[in-house]
């Protein structure tokens, strides 16, 4: 079988050697009548095409949930990894969002830090007061050491809130003390995503 692999990181560059140690031969140049396509942001007019996020491919990898667990599973080991190498110390913690990503770091943190919880809405709200302090997101105030977004799309008014850093796992925005910080994965653990990005894509492929 023939693909073609963008790469553009060094998570895509493990995908293409883990495509090529499985006998898959790839391309180093886009050509017309490949079985697949891996991309970033490209068009591609053929069925079989995969990215990350690409709105134009027909796999959307990162909405595939098993992927998507498992991927923020090494986004929160990757960010806690940051956190207690970060020469700043911190104790208070601030996660906005309680999703599975969000989930995840809480549990992960919860044991060397005081967390606390602010979502959008009132779900899963009884295990949130059971385990951390809960905030809500329309009453954003108090001092933590960091604050940590985990929800997309979303304008979050940080002016009452005192803070050394901002870590946003969602949205890039600017701000004082803020950095953006959407590509964990490929940073601390990119061939452990691109395995995983492997997986989706071989299941898909040994299906069509």
């Amino acid at each position: 079988m023939k693909g073609f692999i963008e790469v553009y990181d060094q998570r895509t560059q493990f995908l293409k050697d883990i495509f090529l140690s499985h006998g898959y031969q790839i391309n180093d140049k886009q050509a017309q009548n490949l079985d697949f396509y891996v991309v970033k942001n490209q068009k591609i007019d053929h069925d079989n095409t995969f990215s990350l996020n690409n709105i134009n491919t027909k796999y959307i990898i990162n909405k595939d949930k098993v992927f998507k667990h498992l991927n923020n599973t090494l986004t929160a080991m990757g960010l806690y990894l940051k956190i207690i190498q970060d020469k700043t110390h911190y104790n208070n913690i601030l996660i906005l969002g309680y999703g599975d990503l969000a989930k995840q770091l809480a549990n992960i943190l919860k044991s060397n830090y005081d967390i606390t919880i602010c979502n959008r809405n009132n779900k899963d709200l009884d295990e949130i007061k059971q385990i951390y302090h809960h905030l809500d997101l329309n009453a954003l105030s108090g001092k933590y050491d960091l604050i940590i977004n985990t929800i997309p799309v979303c304008k979050i008014n940080y002016k009452k809130l005192k803070y050394k850093q901002i870590y946003d796992l969602a949205q890039t925005v600017e701000g004082k003390d803020y950095q953006s910080l959407r590509n964990i994965p490929n940073l601390y653990f990119p061939y452990e995503s691109a395995l995983l990005m492997f997986q989706y894509i071989h299941g898909v492929m040994r299906h069509v």
